[in-house]
């Protein structure tokens, strides 16, 4: 009996990559892809959503009123 040939398995999950709408690639081109990276870099359970937020916190940390007030609007509905 020869031993059976060691196999390569692929792993059971799929990579499955945050999906931005076009409009976010058309008006904030820099700032989505950027969300896209942070989300890919997070691994699954970042929804396109936060990973957007992110981006757009480090590339305009002005905005984080507006983002804070729309996260407090998530948790309180």
């Amino acid at each position: 009996m020869s031993d059976p040939e060691p196999t390569t398995s692929q792993p059971t999950t799929t990579s499955a990559r945050v999906r931005f709408p076009a409009e976010r690639w058309i008006l904030a081109p820099r700032t989505t892809w950027q969300a896209r990276r942070i989300a890919a870099d997070f691994g699954p359970g970042m929804d396109a959503g936060t990973a957007w937020m992110m981006a757009r916190l480090q590339r305009h940390p002005d905005e984080s009123p507006y983002i804070v007030n729309r996260l407090d609007g998530e948790q309180t509905s």
